[in-house]
Parts: structure tokens; C-alpha cells; sequence
């Protein structure tokens, strides 16, 4: 086999990889999705946090659709289900931290 039948070879199969990672990253948010039960608990810690929820995603923008975005694909929802709404801690597991810190400091 000649180096180009090498190299062809190589980066096909560097493609093959790359695309099946694509490919387990969709599978896996769409599970989590799917598995999901409906509830956006970043409004919950928003309310726990003693801030009105459609406030702070109304004047949150872009910031506020990313933290809505992170809350449904996130993997932690069972400890934030157990997380007793205490001022701090979430910062452990939560993706949202910097963004409720800041809606709740207005």
C-alpha cells in the first residue's frame, strides 16, 4: 500500500471516529431529553432563591435562553432535586450558578 492508501486510510478513519462522537453526544442529550419530566428546575431555583422567575429570564437575554438551554440538557437534576434551597452549594452542581447569583443580586 502506497503512503497516500496510508494516509487516505488514517483520515478516514479519523472521520469515522469523529462522526460516531457526534453521533453518541446526540444520543445522549436526546436521551436525557426524552427521560426528562418536564420540569425547568432552573425556575424552581430561581423561586428558592426568592427571585420572580419570568423576571430574571425576561431581562436575562441571551444569557438567560443559554441558562434555560443548560438547565434541560443537565446531569445533575437529581441533586438539584435535593438541593434544600440553602443560599449556597449549588455552586457544586450547578451550571446555572453564575447566572441565578446574578439574577438574584438585581
Amino acid at each position: 500500500m502506497s503512503t497516500i492508501g496510508v494516509n487516505a486510510a488514517a483520515a478516514l478513519a479519523g472521520l469515522v471516529i469523529v462522526i460516531g462522537l457526534i453521533v453518541y453526544a446526540a444520543l445522549a442529550a436526546s436521551f436525557r431529553i426524552v427521560r426528562d419530566d418536564g420540569r425547568l428546575r432552573l425556575v424552581e431555583m430561581l423561586r428558592k432563591q426568592g427571585t420572580a422567575p419570568d423576571e430574571a429570564l425576561s431581562v436575562g437575554g441571551y444569557q438567560a435562553a443559554i441558562a434555560v438551554r443548560r438547565c434541560m440538557m443537565c446531569a445533575h437534576k437529581a441533586q438539584c432535586d435535593e438541593w434544600s434551597g440553602a443560599k449556597r452549594g449549588m455552586e457544586d452542581f450547578c451550571p446555572n450558578a453564575g447566572f441565578i447569583a446574578r439574577a438574584t443580586s438585581r
